[in-house]
């Protein structure tokens, strides 16, 4: 009986040290020196200043990946895509943060460093996005869209879900 007392009491506690590290918080991430951080997207559209637009829902099945890192006072993505739609363009967005809601974020406002992905006939594409660290800037995010043909609203978009800081 008091092994059992004694292996529950050791559960607790070390179930209790996890509930206390772990928890909901800000999503952030940090590249480091050791390498990059990977960037989870979502379909998410999303405004200038990170907040999300409501009443847009997900379109389409495309899969980004990619990773952000600092390199020699730049920021740089590799981005990845697959099962995109084939021949197609889709423009990458990188940008950087804090950034007011009254500001523009299209590629070569301050800030915001722009790139395409041209897609093969299966949907994938690769490219790499980079631009010198903003001056006050602490952190940037990615957006991946594919241009609407009737509509201003991007007929795809997809977001990373974090903020990278540095």
């Amino acid at each position: 009986m008091r092994r059992i007392t004694l292996a529950a009491a050791a559960l607790a506690i070390a179930c209790g040290s996890i509930a206390v590290g772990g928890g909901a918080g800000p999503a952030i991430a940090q590249p480091t020196a050791t390498g990059p951080t990977a960037l989870p997207f979502t379909q998410v559209l999303r405004r200038c200043d990170f907040s999300k637009f409501q009443y847009t829902g997900a379109a389409w099945y495309g899969r980004p990946s990619g990773e952000m890192r600092i390199d020699g006072g730049e920021v740089v993505v590799d981005l990845r895509f697959a099962t995109g739609v084939p021949n197609a363009r889709y423009d990458v967005r990188l940008i950087q943060t804090p950034r007011p809601q009254s500001l523009n974020c299209n590629p070569g406002d301050p800030g915001v460093a722009g790139g395409v992905l041209f897609t093969d006939n299966a949907g994938a594409a690769a490219t790499t996005v980079r631009a010198p660290v903003m001056s006050g800037a602490t952190g940037a995010w990615v957006s991946v869209t594919r241009p609407g043909a009737y509509s201003q609203i991007p007929e795809e978009f997809y977001t990373t879900d974090l903020i990278v800081r540095f």
